[in-house]
């Protein structure tokens, strides 16, 4: 049980005491006072007074004066329908500290998942086109979703779906032969080259309905693994799938386990097959679908009239595919917002057949730049490569304003460090529903709500602790040391992080996480402004001393939780 846990469950039974039978506090009824100086745990009575019929001030008043200061409480007050209760610094402090110090990477774990096997579903590109900057928010919470509920304990397998058929890779693959010849010109990239032919076949076949069926057929021969182009894009795939491998290694997403949609055709048409004979797939002019108006979900289409298959047949041997293949009790699907209807009619569809276990989509919503709105098929979206390299020019140039004295190894990095950190925080901060339009240059401040002022701020404390190598760390003078407002808000505030990620492993939203850093980052540099460290007093040095190692440990497991680097100097 972590410290906070402690001094709660303390206060719940003093409350349980002081309030007798009528009501049973539980932890969900203590917060925290908007203001610090208010105290660091409140009890609310308003549920207490309605069941007695009473005014809630004067209950908070008569149950602060049955309370008085034992273990972590050190005094409690009543302020209007609420009691409030003050911990003892030194007491809860040296709680807090010595966990930090004894679990320390481990800091905020928990074990309610153990036992437990999730499946994460993130990082599904298409093969057959570049990795741009709209897919990077995928890859973002995916990860820092599987780094949160495994430290939490669950059995996380980290899964990428990839979609390497469909009539996305049919244009590309018929322009590849009818506009490029079979041949990459010479010095260009791959990649480019099949995002080009995507384009241009796309757009002729919005113009020539002659191109449209050419790529229809090109569809249904790749899905039966026939048919004159078979060889292009077995070539071209193994072009895409080696690309989208290095990128991924790059970011350090964690992939356990690869599915392909190709891999799947088989399967999805005797699944289909078998669903026709249970009634449970219908056919409707011409194309095959499953009638879900009854649920609101209008018809859930599997194969169209010209018989090629959609997203949603694959999906469903998908689904029976992880469970055959690793039985997980839950499985999550991170996938952008606009395919939320397809999320539900694919659950609702496997409900029908009888599939029982739990599926959950994670729906977060798309990342503009100021430009504007990215389309694959207009060709205008911007490739990765090119965000991550204009990202990289500006943490350099920064970082080599700061440093003259640095080499060039140097400068580049800890420009690498902090310009991911700020893709990474950009992609997180924001909660899941909210679009994002991501601004470079002010996601690379230094000074604001961004991944390099945590860095800066980490780097901060590991100047101080360098500077203080050496200076006693004894426990004999904390008892008489009177902390400042401060100290008592960054001691909190420390104690805070195991709910933080509990609570972000329960209900799955993760922007809490990148905003508690930076509060608990804020709070740091006021203590900084306020409580000197290396020229207090040596007692005094030694307690705060003691808060900078809490604070650069929490603030390195929470970056490290969401995947940003910790660096030692800025």
């Amino acid at each position: 049980m972590h410290a906070i846990q402690q001094a709660k469950q303390q206060v719940l039974t003093e409350l349980k005491k002081a309030v007798g039978k009528e009501f049973t506090p539980s932890i969900e009824d203590l917060s925290y006072p908007p203001d610090a100086k208010m105290g660091d745990l409140s009890f609310a009575c308003f549920v207490l007074a309605k069941g007695l019929k009473r005014n809630p001030s004067e209950i908070a008043t008569e149950i602060a004066a049955k309370i008085g200061p034992k273990g972590f409480v050190k005094s409690i007050v009543a302020l209007g329908p609420y009691v409030n209760f003050t911990l003892d610094g030194a007491a809860f402090g040296d709680l807090v500290a010595r966990e930090i110090s004894e679990q320390a990477g481990a800091y905020g774990a928990s074990s309610v998942g153990e036992n437990k096997k999730i499946m994460v579903e993130y990082a599904q590109p298409n093969t057959h086109k570049e990795i741009h900057v709209g897919h990077l928010r995928n890859f973002m919470v995916g990860q820092t979703l599987v780094d949160v509920l495994r430290t939490n304990g669950y059995d996380v397998i980290p899964t990428s779906y990839i979609n390497d058929l469909g009539a996305n890779v049919a244009r590309c693959v018929w322009a590849v032969r009818n506009v490029a010849g079979g041949v990459v010109p010479e010095g260009e990239d791959p990649m480019s080259f099949l995002q080009r032919m995507y384009v241009e076949a796309t757009a002729r076949g919005e113009a020539d309905q002659k191109v449209k069926e050419e790529v229809s057929a090109i569809q249904r021969d790749l899905e039966d693994g026939k048919g004159p182009l078979l060889s292009t894009w077995k070539k071209t795939w193994k072009w895409s799938v080696a690309y989208i491998k290095s990128v991924f290694k790059e970011l350090g997403l964690p992939i356990d386990v690869w599915y392909f949609e190709s891999d799947l055709i088989g399967d999805a048409k005797r699944t289909i097959e078998d669903l026709i004979e249970r009634g449970i797939v219908t056919s409707s002019q011409g194309a095959w679908i499953v009638d879900l108006e009854s649920e609101g979900l209008g018809a859930n289409l599997l194969v169209k009239s010209d018989g090629t298959l959609l997203y949603n047949a694959k999906d469903i041997v998908l689904a029976l595919r992880k469970e055959e293949d690793y039985h997980p009790a839950r499985s999550l699907y991170v996938i952008d917002a606009r395919q939320s209807l397809a999320m539900q009619q694919l659950f609702a569809t496997l409900k029908r057949m009888g599939f029982s276990k739990e599926l959950q989509h994670v729906s977060y919503e798309f990342v503009t730049l100021k430009e504007g709105a990215m389309s694959s098929r207009k060709g205008n979206v911007i490739r990765y490569e090119t965000f991550r390299d204009e990202m990289l020019a500006i943490a350099a140039k920064e970082t080599a304003s700061r440093h003259a004295e640095w080499d060039q190894k140097k400068v580049s990095k800890v420009a690498r460090a902090v310009a991911f950190s700020a893709i990474r925080f950009g992609m997180l901060k924001q909660d899941l529903d909210r679009k994002i339009v991501f601004d470079p240059k002010e996601a690379m401040s230094f000074d604001g709500f961004t991944g390099p002022y945590l860095l800066y701020s980490f780097a901060r404390m590991q100047s101080i602790l360098k500077k203080a190598k050496g200076t006693k760390k004894g426990k004999e003078a904390r008892k008489a040391i009177a902390m400042l407002p401060v100290e008592r808000r960054l001691l909190l505030a420390l104690a805070k992080y195991p709910e933080i990620v509990f609570t972000a492993g329960q209900t799955l939203r993760l922007s809490p996480v990148p905003q508690y850093l930076f509060e608990l980052s804020k709070t740091f540099s006021e203590f900084y402004d306020q409580a000197p460290v290396l020229s207090a007093a040596p007692e005094l040095a030694a307690f705060r001393l003691r808060l900078v190692v809490s604070t650069a440990q929490v603030l390195e497991n929470g970056l490290n939780l969401l995947g940003i680097e910790p660096i030692l100097e800025m």
